[in-house]
């Protein structure tokens, strides 16, 4: 008989109210400590200090006089929030299956006049677990024990599988543009750098400092600034500043670089810098760091390349007059074929390990919620895929989760609620993804701890099966560099001398994970061959 039964079977049930929300007995140290639970609205005729007094000496009596006893009594605040952590926590600890076939998003809690009504629903595959395991009465018990209220009824529901192109055809009111993307004319004509790989986005994209930003528009304001040399005993030039603004109608960033000066060439008088053809109107594409200046107290793009451009003004502002038109708009990603500059890619090195040559991978990396396999939800999806050693296509898509974005996921992730509020929702893009992965290995790092049972979770949800072979990065990590403390994707990375140019992204992430790979299958497969 459980602690609280004999308690109600000594007092004739004069305290059925109570309940015990910790209860320690350690007989090591020879101590009894339990935290009793009062009624909400409980008064002093019911249970006052004579009543306590009579609970303490029925605990005092079930442990020996040697030993030391605590006893606290607090009131118990019922609410629903409270009580759907309890039903989850519940279900997570004792019934993991259940908690993968069942959507958390539908639970309902009810409470009134003394009752709490819990409303789950789950998918058909456990559908007969649930209703004849005793599933229902476990948790009803549980939930039961953990607040002061006279009945706790569990109802099970069957979720109805989602079709998504049924999905589709129901939005008949969302109207889909495309990516965000900026369409340059012609090629590119560069001045500093060369290949610049990113597609240029809105300005208006870019509102917190970040690392690998690409924009373009037209240049206004240009300024060029001497910084001279103040060792030089004739005081040269040592460097030129080179300050302006650009804008592509959806906003205006300000730029910088720090042009060396070159040395005159026959028949050149003066020196010359790589910006010195540059002009008040010219459209440039840019890749670099947006940063906060302190020197300006404002965020500056430090530029890394940048190219002479045309851009489609024409076809952007029609873009734009869409979107404001649209009364729901949904951006749409599609695959892209990947170039990389060769000097950046491991993959285009020749003499991979047949396995690497002999088989076709996509490697992914999700973006979500925050780090709950069961619960949080996937805001993008990043995938490289790769053949023959070499990447050959990438894809990446954002997708609103339908929820407000937690502040500690976007601090990780640079993801935010403004950023996806265009985005399709997972029903929109899961069906292709999954068709998009199919016949390759699939690959993530920490797969099998995260990626692979958030896929696997959203396939159950939405019936479409998913069936590729599965390679966790992390796991080969470990038993390849057994002596490496860490194989994390970050440490990996240093110990290949691979950049991720922007971690905490889906594709970035995907793309550093797929070069990781490459090089430690070479490894392994180099270790089996000596």
């Amino acid at each position: 008989m459980e602690f609280i039964d004999k308690l109600n079977a000594a007092t004739e049930n004069k305290y059925d109210f109570l309940r015990i929300s910790k209860l320690n007995l350690d007989v090591g140290s020879k101590s009894l400590s339990l935290v009793f639970l009062l009624p909400q609205n409980i008064d002093e005729d019911k249970f006052g200090i004579e009543d306590k007094k009579t609970v303490e000496d029925f605990c005092r009596a079930q442990v020996p006089e040697t030993f030391s006893l605590k006893i606290v009594f607090t009131v118990n605040y019922i609410n629903t929030e409270a009580v759907a952590r309890q039903v989850l926590n519940f279900i997570s600890a004792k019934y993991s299956t259940i908690m993968s076939q069942m959507d958390n998003s539908l639970t309902e809690v009810k409470i009134r006049e003394g009752k709490i009504t819990i409303d789950l629903f789950v998918y058909s595959t456990v559908e007969f677990f649930c209703k004849n395991s005793g599933f229902a009465d476990k948790l009803s018990k549980f939930i039961y024990n953990q607040n002061c209220i006279d009945k706790v009824v569990v109802n099970i529901n069957v979720c109805k599988r989602i079709d998504a192109k049924e999905v589709l055809e129901e939005r008949q009111d969302v109207k889909y543009v495309d990516t965000g993307e900026i369409d340059i004319i012609g090629n590119y004509h560069y001045m500093i750098g060369k290949d610049i790989i990113k597609k240029p986005r809105y300005i208006e994209k870019y509102k917190k400092e970040l690392d690998g930003v690409c924009v373009c528009g037209s240049v206004k304001d240009l300024k060029r600034i001497n910084i001279i040399d103040k060792t030089s005993p004739d005081r040269k030039i040592k460097k030129v500043l080179f300050k302006f603004v650009i804008s592509d109608t959806t906003g205006s960033m300000d730029c910088l670089y720090f042009a060396k000066l070159r040395k005159p060439k026959k028949g050149e008088k003066e020196s010359s810098t790589c910006l010195d053809m540059l002009k008040d109107g010219d459209d440039v594409i840019i890749f670099g760091n947006y940063r906060h200046s302190d020197f300006s107290d404002k965020n500056e793009l430090m530029i890394v390349k940048l190219a002479l451009c045309k851009i489609n003004y024409e076809g952007l502002e029609k873009r734009r007059d869409d979107i404001k038109k649209a009364n729901k708009i949904k951006i749409f990603a599609s695959p892209k074929k990947y170039e990389a500059d060769m000097s950046e890619s491991l993959l285009d090195i020749m003499g991979h390990c047949d396995y690497i040559m002999n088989n076709d991978f996509i490697v992914f990396d999700l973006e979500t919620t925050g780090l709950s396999v069961d619960t949080d939800k996937i805001v993008e999806i990043g995938a490289v895929k790769m053949e023959k050693g070499k990447i050959v296509e990438y894809y990446n898509t954002l997708i609103d989760p339908q929820m407000h974005i937690p502040e500690g996921a976007s601090d990780k992730n640079h993801i935010y609620d403004e950023d996806v509020k265009n985005s399709p929702y997972i029903e929109d893009v899961f069906e292709f993804f999954i068709n998009y992965c199919k016949g390759y290995k699939l690959i993530a790092h920490n797969g099998m701890g995260f990626d692979f049972k958030v896929i696997r979770r959203e396939s159950d949800r939405l019936g479409i099966p998913f069936t590729n072979e599965l390679i966790d990065s992390l796991t080969e990590a470990r038993n390849i560099l057994p002596h490496n403390r860490r194989h994390s994707l970050e440490a990996l990375c240093n110990h290949y001398g691979i950049i991720n140019r922007q971690a905490h992204r889906a594709y970035e992430d995907a793309e550093a994970t797929a070069k990781v790979f490459v090089k430690l299958m070479d490894d392994k497969y180099r270790k089996d061959v000596e």
